[in-house]
């Protein structure tokens, strides 16, 4: 009976760091999809070569 009561307290300590775990998770795909979504910024315009003569 010990057994069992020390894996119920183990998950209950566990809980809430499976929570923040997840919840960050979730966090960071959220603010990488947003980031893939933006449009990209303007191509630099091509740096025009001088001539040397």
């Amino acid at each position: 009976m010990q057994l069992i009561d020390e894996r119920r307290t183990t998950a209950q300590r566990l809980r809430p760091v499976v929570i923040v775990v997840v919840a960050s998770k979730l966090a960071v795909s959220a603010l990488l999809l947003t980031t893939v979504q933006l449009s990209p910024p303007a191509p630099a315009p091509a740096p025009e070569i001088a001539a040397l003569r």
